[in-house]
């Protein structure tokens, strides 16, 4: 776990868990959102600048989508929500 590979499948496995539940839903999105980012930069950015050029279609698109949640939230479904009672 010790490699950059490993810390970053722990961040995923997590936060993914975190946000398909809808627990601590605005941080994880933002959190989730800068870890895409900085993965795309790091993987992508440097084979081109258009991320249909290089490959990082998907990066761009998941920190877009988890910089939405970050704004718009869980919703009436998440964990959130049913603990905070509304």
């Amino acid at each position: 776990i010790g490699s950059l590979t490993g810390i970053g499948g722990l961040i995923e496995l997590i936060g993914g868990i975190l946000f398909t539940i809808g627990l601590f839903t605005r941080p994880v999105a933002f959190f989730l959102s800068g870890f895409t980012a900085a993965a795309y930069f790091m993987a992508h950015a440097s084979k081109g600048f258009y991320p249909l050029l290089n490959g990082g279609e998907l990066a761009a698109l998941y920190c877009f989508v988890f910089l939405y949640f970050t704004f718009a939230g869980g919703g009436p479904w998440s964990a959130d929500t049913l603990i905070r009672g509304k």
